[in-house]
Parts: structure tokens; sequence; C-alpha cells
């Protein structure tokens, strides 16, 4: 069973090196490398199968965060500060989300988050990861952070899980940007999980306490 954000990050951190020595091996797209993951903090990383959900679809009713806000606004005028919903790559629950994330749950999937993560491929023909794109992640992560301690007073782990295997370098994330976004999600405290075919990097932000 798998307990606080804290346990999260040491089963992801506890799996990395195999992930990478296996996703350095294959080509593919990022649902087949995200499946990789979530294999092995399955396998390796001893998450429980009814605590660890995939694309799980999850509401946040009445966002405030201007994130948050900022994306209702490009939605028709009646559903403009009404819920958002957002699918993060991979979740890991509490127990007491008793095994049902479906979207008809909507109100306990929110509330049973532990950890929210993040995962991007360079999957990109002539082309790389960029930036925005990321750093539009991040925010999203903290967004999700901080609307389910305005509505549930839990503070949850976020992260983002960045797979870099190109093996053209030119298809691949540029150093410059790399540090600018281990430092911003530093400064957010987000975990970062990076690799490429010859470097890793694993920044961990702060442990969060749960709070009830």
């Amino acid at each position: 069973m798998i307990q606080s954000p804290e346990e999260v990050r040491q089963a992801i951190s506890q799996c990395f090196e195999l992930v990478i020595s296996e996703c350095r091996l294959i080509l593919a797209s990022e649902l087949h490398y995200q499946a990789m993951l979530y294999h092995h903090l399955r396998q390796t990383g001893g998450i429980p199968f009814n605590q660890l959900g995939m694309n799980v679809k999850t509401t946040i009713p009445g966002v405030q965060h201007p994130f948050l806000h900022q994306k209702s606004l490009s939605r028709h005028a009646d559903y403009q500060n009404a819920d958002i919903e957002i699918i993060p790559d991979i979740t890991v629950f509490t127990r007491d989300i008793d095994h049902d994330w479906r979207r008809r749950n909507f109100i306990s999937t929110l509330k049973e988050t532990l950890y929210s993560l993040e995962v991007k491929a360079s999957e990109r023909h002539k082309g790389r990861l960029q930036q925005k794109e990321i750093e539009t992640d991040i925010r999203k992560l903290v967004a999700q952070r901080e609307e389910t301690e305005r509505i549930h007073n839990r503070r949850i782990g976020v992260g983002m899980f960045i797979i870099d295997v190109a093996p053209d370098p030119d298809e691949r994330m540029k150093g410059a940007t790399l540090n600018y976004l281990t430092e911003f999600a530093r400064q957010q405290e987000v975990d970062i999980w990076y690799f490429n075919q010859e470097t890793q990097v694993e920044t961990s932000a702060k442990p969060t306490p749960v709070t009830s």
C-alpha cells in the first residue's frame, strides 16, 4: 500500500534506472513509453494495481487557479468558471479510491489523488520537445495541486517524467531548455525525471506531507 507522495517518489526513483535502460533500446510513441513506465511502477516500484491509474479523467469543480481559469475562458460563456476536466498521464490514488476511477466517480478521483505525473517523450520527426509545452504541463500540475489543497485540504505530489531518447541529437531537447525547466520545476516544487541516450537528471521537490 502506498500512503504518501514521498512513497510515490521513492517508487519512481526505484524503477528509474530500469526504465532508462529499456526505453533507450526502444523507439516508440509517448503512449508506449507511458505504458512501460506504468508497468515498472507496478512491478519494480511496488505500487499496487488498485492505486495506479493511467489517463484518468479528473474533474476540478469551480476552478479558481489562474492557469485553469484562463483555460475556462476559451469555452462558451455558459461554461466558463465551471468544472474543468484534466487527464493526468499517471495518477497514484489513496486506497480510499476503492479501485474505482471511472469518470462518474469524479468527486473521488480528485480527492483521493496522492500523486499526479505527466509523461513527455521525444517522438517528433525533425523536431524536439519544446520549453513551452513542458512548462505548460508543469503549470497544470501546480494548478491541480493547489486546487486539491483548496478544495480537499490535501497537498499532493506532482512530477514530470521526460523520455528524450531520440537517436538524432537534433530531435532532443536543448541543454539550455532542460536547465531552464529543471530550475523552473524546482521553484514550483515539481519533481523532474529526465533522460536521453547519454545523460539523466532526477530532481525531487521537497517532501509534501498529506493533510486531512
